[in-house]
């Protein structure tokens, strides 16, 4: 794997790298918090309640 020299700070930490459970787990429910966001502005919009 390469090194971006823009995301890795002095120790080799990579900022932006996804490789970890923690991380995977929140972008998981970041997506589903935002489908179910999506999904209640839109079924509110159809039933005329926005």
């Amino acid at each position: 794997m390469s090194v971006n020299r823009f995301t890795t700070d002095d120790k080799g930490f990579d900022f932006m790298a996804n490789r970890g459970v923690e991380e995977q787990d929140r972008d998981t429910l970041g997506i589903l918090f935002a489908v179910a966001v999506m999904a209640v502005i839109t079924v509110s919009q159809y039933l005329g309640m926005l």
